[in-house]
């Protein structure tokens, strides 16, 4: 089954300046990434402000990015829903239309049990078929559900379909236990984008990067010094990096994400879904200030 590696880019989701998804944009961002060097496209994440989204944005915004990306990097779509039933159907239509697997996200705002969790993860599992490719996805911090490495290695075991995790708090050890699932054969990607380098060096598989779709030739550049063996260029790479996204994932990072991708000529309008807002012209002009002082385009200065 396939798995993700690399620099997985959790797409923003352009908007118009009415509120709708802008879709020529759409494809610019999918072919910036990838000309960037990104490994894998990964639409309808949280930087995608998938929970601002209905179902049907959602599978528009996934068959967009299938068909402009036309096989030239991987597609991972994030299906998680509040219900079951949502879930469900997002993760049916993204194999139908071609995706290479999906990410699911614990359901969000009740508070779930373990077995709760667990049900939901294989009756999730159990509606695809069981070569089609599943990463678990946890981001307590946002989503108050967690996945304990008990909850993962039990899934693993029910669901030979679910072949890794994001996770997205910041816990190195955690990671760590991730990855003795299965004998260690089970993907484990960085959803904090500043351990990158530290989960590679540790056995990992990459990141879902929400700061890459600012900075994707960084993150491409880290990918590429780690396979070549340069450790060194990749550690100095991701210091970079690190203090980057201190700027670029402060308070509103979708619509900082938004402003530095029009700044670059990549998206059209700087628009958020509501109830998120733009950034003020005043802070605007600080961050670009803060971004181009530290060469964000130019990965030879490190």
């Amino acid at each position: 089954m396939k798995k993700m590696f690399g620099v997985n880019t959790p797409i923003s989701c352009p908007m118009t300046e009415s509120g709708e998804v802008d879709y020529e944009s759409l494809k610019n961002l999918c072919n910036f990434l990838i000309e960037k060097g990104v490994d894998g496209l990964y639409p309808n994440g949280s930087t995608g402000e998938m929970c601002f989204l209905s179902k049907e944005e959602r599978k528009k915004i996934l068959e967009c990015v299938l068909k402009v990306n036309d096989g030239r990097v991987q597609v991972f779509n994030m299906v998680g829903a509040l219900t079951t039933a949502d879930t469900i159907e997002l993760a049916r239509h993204a194999e139908k239309a071609g995706a290479d697997g999906i990410g699911v996200v614990t359901p969000y705002y009740f508070k779930l049990d373990q077995e709760e969790l667990y049900r939901y993860f294989l009756q999730v599992a159990s509606s695809v078929s069981q070569d089609f490719s599943i990463y678990l996805y946890g981001i307590p911090q946002l989503a108050v559900n967690d996945i304990t490495p008990e909850l993962a290695r039990r899934v693993a075991v029910s669901c030979p379909n679910v072949v890794g995790i994001k996770y997205s708090y910041p816990d190195m050890p955690r990671l760590l236990q991730f990855m003795n699932i299965r004998d260690g054969e089970f993907s484990v990607l960085a959803g904090p984008d500043d351990l990158f380098f530290a989960l590679l060096a540790s056995g990992g598989d990459g990141t879902i990067s929400g700061n890459s779709n600012v900075i994707p030739e960084h993150y491409a550049a880290i990918y590429r010094a780690f396979k070549d063996g340069d450790y060194e260029t990749a550690r100095r790479m991701q210091r970079k990096v690190n203090k980057m996204i201190a700027c670029i994932s402060g308070p509103n990072n979708m619509a900082r994400y938004k402003a530095a991708l029009k700044h670059r000529g990549v998206i059209a309008s700087t628009a958020v879904r509501r109830p998120l807002r733009e950034l003020t012209e005043v802070e605007e002009k600080v961050f670009f200030e803060k971004l181009e002082s530290m060469d964000y385009t130019d990965i030879t200065k490190f």
